[in-house]
Protein backbone atom coordinates (compact mmCIF):
# COMPACT_ATOMS: atom_id res chain seq x y z
CA UNK A 1 0.00 0.00 0.00
CA UNK A 2 1.28 3.91 -0.83
CA UNK A 3 -1.21 6.58 -0.11
CA UNK A 4 -3.79 4.36 0.31
CA UNK A 5 -3.57 2.92 -2.56
CA UNK A 6 -2.15 -0.92 -3.84
CA UNK A 7 1.40 -0.19 -4.89
CA UNK A 8 2.07 -3.75 -6.41
CA UNK A 9 -0.06 -7.36 -6.24
CA UNK A 10 2.13 -10.41 -7.31
CA UNK A 11 4.06 -13.27 -5.05
CA UNK A 12 7.25 -12.42 -2.41
CA UNK A 13 9.48 -13.68 -5.42
CA UNK A 14 7.93 -11.06 -8.16
CA UNK A 15 7.71 -8.13 -5.34
CA UNK A 16 11.23 -8.46 -4.16
CA UNK A 17 12.72 -9.23 -7.94
CA UNK A 18 10.70 -7.58 -10.14
CA UNK A 19 9.61 -4.48 -8.71
CA UNK A 20 6.94 -2.27 -10.45
CA UNK A 21 8.44 1.39 -9.39
CA UNK A 22 11.22 2.68 -6.66
CA UNK A 23 8.61 2.68 -4.13
CA UNK A 24 8.12 -0.87 -3.73
CA UNK A 25 11.95 -1.56 -4.82
CA UNK A 26 13.21 0.11 -1.59
CA UNK A 27 9.80 -0.88 1.06
CA UNK A 28 10.87 -4.66 0.52
CA UNK A 29 13.93 -5.24 1.15
CA UNK A 30 17.67 -3.90 0.58
CA UNK A 31 18.09 -2.03 -2.49
CA UNK A 32 20.67 -0.18 -4.83
CA UNK A 33 18.73 2.39 -6.83
CA UNK A 34 21.13 4.13 -9.36
CA UNK A 35 20.23 6.60 -11.45
CA UNK A 36 22.72 6.78 -14.77
CA UNK A 37 22.78 8.15 -18.59
CA UNK A 38 22.79 4.77 -20.77
CA UNK A 39 24.84 4.10 -23.45
CA UNK A 40 24.82 1.29 -25.68
CA UNK A 41 23.15 -1.25 -23.29
CA UNK A 42 25.30 -0.43 -20.45
CA UNK A 43 24.77 2.28 -17.73
CA UNK A 44 27.46 4.60 -17.74
CA UNK A 45 29.12 4.87 -14.01
CA UNK A 46 31.85 6.54 -12.31
CA UNK A 47 33.46 2.93 -11.83
CA UNK A 48 32.58 1.77 -15.65
CA UNK A 49 29.86 0.33 -17.80
CA UNK A 50 27.00 -2.31 -16.71
CA UNK A 51 25.21 -4.02 -18.63
CA UNK A 52 21.68 -3.78 -18.42
CA UNK A 53 18.97 -6.32 -19.40
CA UNK A 54 16.00 -3.76 -20.07
CA UNK A 55 15.52 -1.08 -22.66
CA UNK A 56 18.61 -0.15 -23.92
CA UNK A 57 16.94 2.53 -26.08
CA UNK A 58 16.54 4.87 -23.24
CA UNK A 59 19.03 8.09 -22.65
CA UNK A 60 18.99 7.97 -19.27
CA UNK A 61 17.21 4.74 -16.26
CA UNK A 62 16.55 4.71 -12.88
CA UNK A 63 17.68 1.29 -11.96
CA UNK A 64 17.23 -1.01 -8.72
CA UNK A 65 20.11 -3.84 -8.05
CA UNK A 66 19.79 -6.17 -4.85
CA UNK A 67 22.82 -6.16 -2.47
CA UNK A 68 23.03 -10.05 -3.07
CA UNK A 69 23.14 -10.25 -6.58
CA UNK A 70 26.54 -7.83 -7.07
CA UNK A 71 29.85 -10.71 -6.91
CA UNK A 72 32.62 -9.17 -5.78
CA UNK A 73 35.75 -10.65 -8.26
CA UNK A 74 39.20 -9.02 -9.19
CA UNK A 75 38.99 -5.19 -9.93
CA UNK A 76 41.30 -5.73 -13.14
CA UNK A 77 38.74 -7.96 -15.02
CA UNK A 78 35.60 -6.65 -14.03
CA UNK A 79 33.41 -3.98 -15.96
CA UNK A 80 32.42 -2.16 -12.59
CA UNK A 81 34.79 -1.67 -9.80
CA UNK A 82 34.67 0.76 -6.52
CA UNK A 83 36.32 0.83 -3.14
CA UNK A 84 34.86 -0.49 0.22
CA UNK A 85 34.31 1.53 1.97
CA UNK A 86 33.26 -0.50 5.78
CA UNK A 87 32.48 -4.22 6.15
CA UNK A 88 29.77 -5.67 8.53
CA UNK A 89 29.90 -8.95 9.46
CA UNK A 90 26.07 -10.27 9.30
CA UNK A 91 26.39 -13.79 10.30
CA UNK A 92 25.76 -15.89 6.97
CA UNK A 93 27.60 -13.37 4.78
CA UNK A 94 29.11 -9.97 5.02
CA UNK A 95 27.98 -6.45 3.90
CA UNK A 96 30.01 -4.34 2.13
CA UNK A 97 29.34 -0.37 1.22
CA UNK A 98 31.11 0.58 -1.82
CA UNK A 99 32.04 4.27 -3.05
CA UNK A 100 33.14 5.38 -6.62
CA UNK A 101 31.44 2.30 -8.24
CA UNK A 102 28.29 5.16 -8.74
CA UNK A 103 27.02 8.28 -7.76
CA UNK A 104 25.67 6.63 -4.66
CA UNK A 105 27.31 4.49 -1.72
CA UNK A 106 26.31 0.66 -3.10
CA UNK A 107 25.46 -1.96 -0.74
CA UNK A 108 26.91 -5.34 -1.63
CA UNK A 109 26.41 -8.74 0.55
CA UNK A 110 28.71 -11.06 -0.32
CA UNK A 111 29.64 -14.52 1.25
CA UNK A 112 32.47 -14.60 4.27
CA UNK A 113 34.15 -16.66 2.10
CA UNK A 114 35.33 -13.39 0.07
CA UNK A 115 38.13 -11.75 1.63
CA UNK A 116 37.66 -8.14 1.66
CA UNK A 117 39.22 -5.17 3.82
CA UNK A 118 38.05 -1.06 3.80
CA UNK A 119 40.05 1.01 1.15
CA UNK A 120 40.56 -2.11 -1.08
CA UNK A 121 39.74 -1.87 -4.77
CA UNK A 122 37.37 -4.43 -5.66
CA UNK A 123 35.77 -5.46 -8.84
CA UNK A 124 31.67 -5.77 -9.04
CA UNK A 125 30.22 -8.12 -11.57
CA UNK A 126 26.15 -8.34 -11.98
CA UNK A 127 24.40 -10.21 -14.27
CA UNK A 128 22.49 -7.73 -17.05
CA UNK A 129 19.15 -9.38 -15.78
CA UNK A 130 19.88 -8.66 -12.24
CA UNK A 131 19.69 -5.36 -13.05
CA UNK A 132 16.11 -4.00 -12.60
CA UNK A 133 14.91 -0.68 -14.79
CA UNK A 134 12.32 1.22 -12.81
CA UNK A 135 9.76 3.92 -14.46
CA UNK A 136 10.98 7.54 -13.66
CA UNK A 137 8.94 9.07 -10.52
CA UNK A 138 5.89 10.70 -11.35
Amino acid sequence: MRKGAIAQIGTPREIYFKPKNRFVAEFIGAANIIEAPVENGHLVLLGGRQPIGGDASLAAAVAMIRPETIRVVEAGGAPLSGIIDSVSFIGDRQRMIVSGASDKLLTVDAPNTVRAQAGERIGLLIAPDAVRLLPPEN
